[in-house]
């Protein structure tokens, strides 16, 4: 006879069925028919140490059985109102509030033989549903792993996320097979029929003798074809790494009744990629199609005629699918994550879950996978939905009662919406010490723009979503987009909001290529990315500023009545734009309410400013006013500060040379920086100053070092404390509702964080009173303050005199004293020590009160009935406090007592006074209970409170790990020297300057062996040199990294840090400008030529005479006539008109020819060894040397990268030739540029230069004549 496996769990979305129940029960009778031999049993600790990895599922709550009186007991109210042992079905159901007690159909009166033999069975990792109801009736919610009757099903349950990723079980046995195949489950080899009993089963054991048969080898195949997403594939003998088998993926379909789907579908063959209006017809929920500039691609239409043919709960799932289609929707079932769809088609292909059965994609993962599961998902670029239920079956009975149409399935929310922007590092993501310690932001950005006009003006808010620090800037931009650009070069942005059809095509492009795997998302103009006033209306309505007030750098964009300022419009709006996103993601209250605002100045805006107050001071004091050297993208790209040119990473980069720091917030500070190296003396003295003395302290050095490696990450950590204390998380937010089934996990996770801040700051405390005393010693003004506390009390503020590090001692007391922490940190729950909380206090006072009243009127009953055996019964709170009364001593019974309940010779009684004792005793214990379990977030909120003075510990302990950076990179690499910052004005006439003896590139040095490196100077501006030194040479000679090294060096010097030169002298640089390289941009219509010239003209306009600029072979992208004609034209402009400090590579050599005479200019190249017999041959010195290089040595090159000879032959002669004409006709091209300067200025001279320009024909006459 054809054998016939048992059918599939009844899936989340299928309706029911009611045929084929008999054939398919004589179906699962036939699977065991094998063999009866008993299997030879395994030693017990392989049992129970398979066991002790799992904890069995409880689908549904078992009913309490009633306790167990003493003989005699007979309860005098709600006798008959004992919950009695329903089936396991009807349990189940009430439990996820999918059905209601009217719909449950009658059970048969008498079981058959073949149902009574099956059971509920518990097996080492599994639990396994039976379930005898015959009825057919739809359930409204079910579970990933669920029964339809008469079927066996099973589901692994993970007790915890490590359990989530242990090795799976061997081969061989029934944990290979299908968990949802529906066939009866057969003992493996080491497992007993007893062991399969569950021991709450009111059902006797079968005899030991009366084993499963095993199924045959043809069934067991089918069902390992079927396998569920919590097994691992059958070869797996190891840990599982997740990946679907083939046989998962395209199975054949089992043997089993046409009513169910029994395979596992493939991805790309469920319904959902066959439904027209999910594809080709799709609609957003307004019924607008994507060529309809009002399409919103987060919504879709669902046709009202398919969710008829739905389930309730799918239906469910369609609402908020229909809101959220940019994102995956983790949807939660009782203790299980469902992925559904096209978002199962997500979970297949990204986190290698495996299809359930089915035609409709379906899978899913238990609770404590959120963390993994998200994070991966997150990682990959996309938005996941945490959808979870926020009300229990209960609940669902309340709200069905006082309402006419009744909800089928319990409520659900989205609780949180999560992306790599908007990722806050909540206490259900994977412990904060493990995350990136890299600061990625969520930008919003506003665009004003005019079609006939060349400049631009932005809007910008950021923000770091896992701190909470926010900042805010509005301002102008060129053609070009310099700014911006330089914005991405600084900040990691990960996430960028805008308007929706409100951005130019510019600026799209720049978004493309400064941040190409950004998510990005565009928002209804008005609607969700709001104007300035709306902005203002939501901040003031939703009260975030309504704790600490308005911000200070929020107020600079608006007037005090709050009215946007003219120039704050754009930056507001943006501000409103990015609330607007966190709102959506269930994250603005925590992060706005913050208030941690700032406002970000682009780092030449500063540079005009100080320009522009020069006032009385002259032009050179006043461009050194500002604070920090500008570094625009082009300069942080082509010096390779924060990342390599060869892969993008930050290895081998400047960034990665200098960071020696410990901290996740110490990381965050250096490349603040970097980025923003200092322009004052002063700044840059106190800094070098307090490296130096570190770096000579030795032993003192590593123990700071020693001292911050064990911090946590705090400044996250306050950022979360912050969210978790905030009222509104713990009553308004959907979170607050959520049904959490590792809720003690989280509470644990909770205060573990707190207490390793606490921890963290107490360290703190420790590292001012161990070496802060010693730290004093020292001569730095900054090293003296940095340790030294200041009394918060006293109202001092942090500077020198008083100290810059707040005394936390008295406040890290009250948190020690608070609660017992050991006991918090094991059981998740927080109990207050006396004096904590008021609330607290006075509800267990008056439960202390109350008992003792009750005690004493015991007493007064004893007395009153002369029976000393009276005494309370009952522990239960609705029968507690029962006077309990030998019926020998009721010779007269009170009136006052009243019978509650009685057992052979005693009787039990309340009175009035014992019920108007229990009515305050009740509302006293609530009370308390209410205070317990607002306790944790009462005192996250009471730490924030002084969340400025936890900040700026924060800031101490990022500076001080800074600082030590610095010392070590000074103390532990060779040849690195103290440099020397000093005023132009004083130290060289006025004339900036660099001078550099035997520099070394540090980053490219890092790749030689000591010593292979060969050193170079770099003077300019000193005595005998020029301000620009003009260098030619060989191919690959070395000049590219020269011009970097000069620039990472003045980098290095002015950041505060030592660099490696044998010496190195300066006065500061207000920007470094660089032009490397030459790359046409196709996509932005842009040539090569274009692009150089772009970029050069950024340095003509904004360069100034404390500027440093390096120009790398300018002219390459047109023909040399052109190239040197541009190349001559930039060199004038900046030695006549900017006077700057500047290095210039190149190779037209007539270029150098016209200079070689000049004062301002000096002439340099590489040096190199032409072989004497073959000047083909050339070795490479590296070497700077004075003069020009008569040639460039390209066949050199040409010869390295192993061209064929013939074409090295042919290039050889080509290059003569052309050398011989260039010699003939260069002259003559320079002499008439400089021609026609001398018109150009003698017509800008009017009717005064008629006479010159007379002069100049003669002249140029002459010329053509020659």
């Amino acid at each position: 006879m054809k054998q016939k496996t048992q059918s599939s769990l009844l899936s989340f979305f299928s309706p029911p069925s009611s045929e084929g129940t008999s054939a398919k029960k004589k179906g699962a009778a036939a699977s065991g028919s094998a063999s009866a031999k008993q299997k030879a049993a395994k030693p017990q600790a392989k049992r129970e140490s398979l066991g002790a990895t799992r904890k069995k599922i409880e689908f549904s709550p078992k009913p309490k059985a009633a306790s167990k009186a003493e003989d005699g007991d007979v309860e005098m109210e709600d006798a008959d109102k004992a919950p009695a042992a329903g089936s396991k079905r009807k349990a189940y159901e009430e439990f996820l509030g999918t059905s209601s007690e009217e719909d449950e159909p009658a059970k048969p009166a008498k079981k058959s033989a073949d149902s009574e033999k099956k059971r509920t069975q518990v097996r080492p990792g599994k639990v396994i549903i039976q379930d005898d109801d015959d009825s057919d009736e739809e359930e409204a919610v079910l579970p990933a792993a669920r029964r339809r009757k008469g079927k066996t099903v099973t589901r692994n349950v993970v007790s915890s996320e490590e359990e989530w990723e242990q090795d799976s079980p061997e081969e061989g046995g029934d944990e290979e097979e299908s968990e949802f195949s529906g066939a009866e489950e057969e003992p493996s080899e080491d497992e007993d029929v007893d062991d399969l009993v569950d021991e709450e089963s009111e059902e006797e054991a079968p005899p030991p003798k009366k084993r499963r048969k095993s199924a045959p080898a043809a069934s067991k195949t089918k069902k390992v074809a079927a396998k569920s997403f919590l097994s691992p594939p059958p070869a797996a003998k190891k840990k599982w790494n997740g990946t679907p088998t083939s046989a998962s993926k395209n199975s054949a379909p089992l043997a089993d009744g046409p009513d169910l789907p029994t395979s596992v579908a493939g991805a790309g063959n469920h319904i959902h990629d066959s439904l027209p209006w999910l594809h080709e017809k799709r609609r957003d929920i307004n019924g607008n199609s994507p060529d309809s500039p009002d399409y919103d691609p987060r919504t879709l239409k669902v046709p009202p005629e398919f969710l008829k043919k739905e389930t309730p709960a799918m239906v469910q799932w369609w609402e908020v699918k229909a809101h959220n289609m940019d994102t995956v929707l983790f949807f939660k079932v009782g203790k299980f994550y469902e992925l559904f769809h096209m978002d199962a088609d997500v979970g297949f292909k990204e986190l290698n879950l495996i299809y359930m059965k089915g035609d409709k994609a379906h899978s899913g993962f238990p609770e404590i996978a959120y963390s993994k599961m998200s994070s991966q998902l997150v990682a990959k670029g996309y938005r996941v939905a945490r959808v979870e239920q926020t009300e229990t079956p209960d609940m669902l009975k309340i709200r069905n009662s006082s309402q006419a149409k009744k909800a089928k399935v319990v409520r659900r929310e989205v609780c949180s919406l999560l992306s790599i922007g908007t990722n806050t590092v909540s206490f259900l993501d994977a412990p904060i010490s493990s995350q990136d310690q890299v600061s990625r932001q969520l930008l919003a950005l506003k665009e004003a723009f005019d079609p006939t006009q060349k400049n631009v003006r932005f809007g910008v808010c950021m923000v770091d979503c896992s701190t909470g620090a926010f900042q805010l800037s509005e301002f102008d931009d060129t053609e070009q987009r310099d700014r911006l650009k330089t914005l991405f070069a600084q900040f990691h942005i990960v996430e960028i909001v805008t308007e929706r059809f409100n951005i130019s095509d510019d600026t799209k492009m720049i978004l493309k290529h400064a941040a190409p795997a950004a998510i990005r998302s565009s928002l209804r103009v008005g609607k969700e990315f709001w104007d300035a006033s709306k902005t203002i209306d939501e901040i003031e309505r939703a009260g975030y500023f309504k704790e600490h007030g308005w911000p200070e750098d929020v107020l600079h964009f608006v007037e005090t009545d709050k009215i946007v300022k003219p120039d704050g419009q754009l930056a507001i709006s943006a501000l409103g734009g990015c609330i607007w996103h966190l709102r959506r993601s269930i994250i603005d209250q925590e992060l706005v309410s913050l208030c941690n605002f700032k406002r970000y100045k682009p780092s030449d805006e500063e540079a005009r400013e100080a320009r522009a107050n020069k006032s009385a001071l002259s032009a050179a004091k006043a461009e050194l006013n500002q604070q920090y050297v500008v570094l625009d993208s082009q300069t942080i790209e082509n010096l390779e500060v924060l990342t390599n040119s060869f892969n993008g990473l930050r290895s081998g980069s400047l960034i990665d040379i200098m960071d020696k720091t410990v901290t996740s917030f110490g990381r965050r500070m250096f490349q603040e920086w970097v980025l923003k190296p200092l322009c004052k003396i002063g700044d840059i003295q106190e800094r070098l100053d307090a490296v130096e003395e570190l770096g000579n302290s030795g032993d003192l050095m590593m123990e700071i070092r020693e001292f911050l490696s064990k911090l946590p990450d705090l400044e996250r950590l306050l950022s979360r404390i912050h969210a978790l204390g905030s009222a509104y998380r713990s009553k308004e937010h959907p979170d607050s509702r959520a049904i959490m089934y590792e809720s003690q996990t989280y509470n644990i996770r909770k205060i573990r964080d707190f207490l390793s801040v606490l921890n963290g700051f107490d360290d703190a405390m420790n590292l001012t009173l161990e070496l802060g005393p010693r730290l004093s010693q020292f001569k730095s003004p900054i090293l003296q303050s940095l340790l030294k506390r200041y009394q918060i009390e006293d109202g001092a503020q942090p500077d020198v005199k008083h100290g810059h590090f707040p005394d936390l001692t008295e406040k890290l007391e009250f948190f020690k004293r608070s609660f017992d922490q050991a006991a918090a940190k094991k059981s998740g729950v927080i109990v207050p020590q006396d004096g904590v909380d008021p609330e607290f206090d006075a509800a267990c006072a008056e439960i202390t009160q109350v008992e003792a009243e009750l005690a004493e009127y015991l007493k007064e009953q004893q007395t009153a009935l002369r029976c000393r055996q009276i005494s309370y019964w009952g522990k239960k709170k609705e029968d507690r406090y029962q006077l309990e009364v030998p019926e020998s001593a009721l010779f007269k019974q009170p009136k006052e007592y009243e019978l509650k309940s009685r057992k052979k010779g005693y009787k039990r009684f309340h009175t009035p006074t014992i019920r108007g004792l229990l009515k305050r005793l009740a509302t006293a214990e609530d009370q308390k209970e209410e205070a317990l379990k607002d306790q944790t977030r009462r005192i996250f909120h009471k730490f924030d409170e002084d969340y400025k003075y936890w900040m700026k510990t924060v800031q101490c302990l990022a500076v001080l790990d800074c600082l030590v950076s610095l010392g070590l990179l000074s103390s532990q690499s060779e040849g690195y020297t103290k440099p020397e910052v000093v005023a132009a004005s004083t130290a060289n006439g006025g004339t900036p300057f660099i001078d550099i003896e035997e520099g070394v590139h540090p980053c490219v040095a890092a790749t030689y062996n000591s010593g292979d490196f060969i050193p170079n100077d770099a003077r300019l501006g000193i005595e005998g040199k020029g301000q620009m030194v003009l260098l030619s040479g060989p191919n690959m000679g070395g000049k590219s990294t020269l011009l970097r090294q000069t620039c990472v060096l003045t980098l290095m010097a002015q950041i505060g840090s030592f660099v490696p030169a044998a010496k190195c002298r300066l006065s500061p640089v207000d920007r470094i400008f660089t032009r490397i390289g030459a790359s046409d941009r196709i996509l932005a219509g842009q040539s090569t030529l274009y692009v150089e010239l772009a970029e050069t003209a950024t340095i003509l306009n904004h360069a100034t005479s404390h500027s440093l600029v390096i120009l790398d072979e300018l002219g390459r992208g047109t023909s040399t006539f052109d190239g040197t004609a541009i190349a001559y034209s930039v060199v004038e402009h900046l030695l006549s008109d900017i006077q700057c400090r500047t290095m210039f590579a190149t190779h037209y050599h007539s270029l150098v020819e016209e200079y070689t005479d000049n004062d301002k200019v000096s002439l340099g190249h590489m040096g190199c060894i032409v072989d004497p017999e073959n000047d083909r041959k050339v070795t490479f010195l590296y070497k700077l040397e004075d003069g020009m290089c008569p040639k460039s040595y390209g066949i050199n090159v040409a010869m390295l990268a192993k061209l064929p000879d013939e074409v090295i032959e042919c290039a050889a002669k080509k290059s003569e030739q052309f050398e011989r004409l260039l010699q003939a006709n260069s002259h003559s091209e320079l002499e008439s540029l400089r021609l026609a300067q001398k018109v150009k200025d003698a017509l800008a001279e009017g009717e005064a230069g008629i006479d010159k320009l007379k002069q100049l024909w003669e002249e140029a006459r002459g010329a053509i004549r020659a």
